[in-house]
């Protein structure tokens, strides 16, 4: 259905899809947006239906994702456009209105957006399931959950006093990535600490 040409000048490769795979995906994508608007559209809580800002940074990580995919293979657009959208889609939801809360009190969902963008580019450059793009993505998420937790107020103490208190955590936190780390290289020890293929699952033996 597509080929990969490869620019031996820049080694950037570049796909062909067909008209057909152009309109799905065209399609599929016009239609996330469509469904985002009219949800806002749709909510008692919306104060206001059109935003600038989120609706240019939407229509961004759109484009992103559609030349990702459609054109140059780039995991890197691809994840970029996912970013965008999840943020653009956060903002829009604040920005009407729908949730009650400021950008200032959002500002860790860019931190979970990147988390959640990470997976999905790794997986799409290396067909497979690598821990080289599964912990960060993870780290990045849970750390942009627990500064969310603080930014929302959810705690009756700041930040600032949970560091404080609680920073031997982080110590412990890190060693225990690094045994995780360990245990994970165990199955290819020869090359530990460092492996050159570290994937979990390959998606071509899923598919079989």
């Amino acid at each position: 259905m597509c080929q990969v040409d490869v620019d031996k000048k820049s080694r950037i490769p570049r796909r062909k899809l067909t008209l057909k795979a152009h309109v799905v995906l065209s399609a599929g994508l016009i239609l996330i947006l469509a469904g985002l608007f009219l949800m806002v559209n749709n909510s008692d809580n919306a104060t206001r239906v059109f935003v600038l800002r989120p609706v240019l940074i939407l229509f961004a990580g759109v484009l992103f994702l559609y030349m990702g995919i459609a054109f140059t293979s780039s995991s890197s657009l691809l994840f970029f456009g996912i970013v965008l959208v999840l943020m653009g889609g956060t903002f829009l939801l604040a920005d009407t209105g729908v949730i009650r809360y400021s950008l200032k009190e959002l500002w860790p969902t860019i931190v979970i957006s990147s988390g959640l963008a990470l997976f999905p580019a790794g997986l799409y450059k290396a067909r497979r399931i690598r821990t080289v793009y599964l912990f960060p993505a993870i780290m990045l998420v849970a750390f942009g959950v627990i500064f969310l937790l603080f930014s929302m107020h959810v705690f009756p103490f700041t930040f600032g006093e949970f560091i404080t208190k609680w920073w031997p955590l982080f110590i412990m936190l890190g060693g225990a990535s690094l045994v995780i780390v360990f245990f994970v290289q165990q199955a290819n020890v020869k090359n530990f600490p460092y492996m050159e293929d570290d994937s979990l699952v390959d998606c071509e033996d899923v598919k079989e």
